[in-house]
């Protein structure tokens, strides 16, 4: 054969190559394109499919087939924990909403001492009259309208929730395929890529299931506790609000070291005030919600529970700017986003900007 001829070749393969990576190219812009809007529902269910992950495997492990496990999974895990997720936000909204009068009294007895402002109804004729002007008000069209945009919202959320179902399960029941198929067909066992793959799991699982039960966990322990305090609580001093101030201290114990103290800190302010006016013989019930809360519970929580449940495989600061920062830059699905997105830039900066700058090979 020719130099040309091999010349020829050589040039025909890499215009063939070529052409398929031009196409590839073109088909994944086309395909994110589209589907950009179910991005988050995507996010959602990788998430779910690392919380139910570990039970899926131990079926397998038992003699399961793949189908047979990812669909007992789906059906005693992930349905479970996502009713728990809706009901645990449904119990907060309507806990906000049916707060007791007496509440936004003292509020408003603090923020204003000279009563308050005029524009604001306080008898009965003024209520009325601010009623009735609502209801002859033409933007009660607009409510309406508004209304029925929740309600194609709502229908909406639940068919994307249905897809995102379906994904974790096929991911469920697919993983060690897909596994098999990233790491012999694309990356290679055993590459610089097969390694940072494999630590972005291991991160993801730390993040999504250890975070996840450490929340879930403190929620639980904290409704309980709070419940069993207000088994002893004086007459007319409790905490309010029991579910909502659990599900609030479980939720701040993403923020390191200080989150729950903060609440437990207004807890005992709260109830502090309430013992003042009333009976200062009733000190010391706020006196041990704290020793219960701030010096038992935390250090049990941060000795026991949050190590074996999270590990520490992150710094907590990492994983707290991640689920602050990640609804704000991305939206709703930010909460799950932002965390795998800082899993992948930390073990980028840790495992391969080293090699990079130093020049060494991958």
């Amino acid at each position: 054969m020719s130099m040309d001829s091999d010349d020829g070749f050589i040039d025909k393969r890499f215009r063939s190559k070529l052409s398929w990576w031009v196409f590839g190219l073109v088909l994944t812009t086309i395909l994110v394109y589209t589907l950009r809007g179910y991005l988050g529902w995507a996010v959602f269910g990788v998430f779910l499919y690392y919380v139910a992950r570990p039970v899926a495997r131990q079926l397998r492990q038992r003699g399961l087939s793949e189908s047979t496990a990812a669909v007992i999974t789906l059906g005693l895990v992930i349905l479970p924990f996502v009713g728990i997720l809706i009901v645990l936000a449904s119990i907060a909204i309507v806990q906000l909403g049916t707060l007791e009068a007496t509440d936004f009294e003292r509020i408003v007895e603090t923020l204003f001492p000279d009563g308050l402002p005029e524009t604001v109804p306080t008898t009965e004729e003024e209520i009325y009259l601010f009623v009735e002007d609502f209801a002859t008000d033409p933007t009660v069209g607009s409510v309406l309208e508004w209304g029925s945009g929740v309600l194609g919202a709502f229908v909406t959320a639940a068919y994307n929730l249905f897809i995102t179902l379906l994904f974790a399960f096929f991911l469920l029941r697919d993983e060690r395929r897909l596994s098999r198929w990233f790491r012999f067909e694309i990356v290679g066992e055993g590459t610089r890529v097969d390694e940072f793959a494999q630590a972005v799991d291991k991160g993801l699982r730390s993040v999504f299931f250890g975070y996840t039960l450490t929340i879930l966990a403190i929620m639980v322990l904290t409704g309980i506790i709070y419940t069993l305090l207000n088994v002893i609580a004086p007459p007319g001093l409790a905490i309010p609000q029991v579910l909502l101030l659990a599900i609030v201290t479980g939720l701040a114990s993403v923020i390191p070291l200080i989150g729950r103290s903060i609440v437990y800190a207004a807890i005992v302010v709260y109830l502090a005030v309430m013992a003042i006016q009333t009976d200062l013989t009733t000190l010391w019930f706020p006196i041990t919600f704290y020793i219960v809360m701030g010096v038992f519970f935390d250090n049990i929580i941060r000795t026991y529970v949050r190590p074996s449940l999270s590990g520490r495989m992150f710094p907590t600061g990492l994983v707290l700017f991640a689920y602050i920062l990640g609804p704000v830059a991305f939206g709703w699905y930010g909460i799950f986003l932002g965390p795998l997105l800082m899993v992948v830039a930390t073990l980028f900066v840790q495992m391969e900007l080293p090699r990079l700058l130093h020049g060494e090979a991958n």
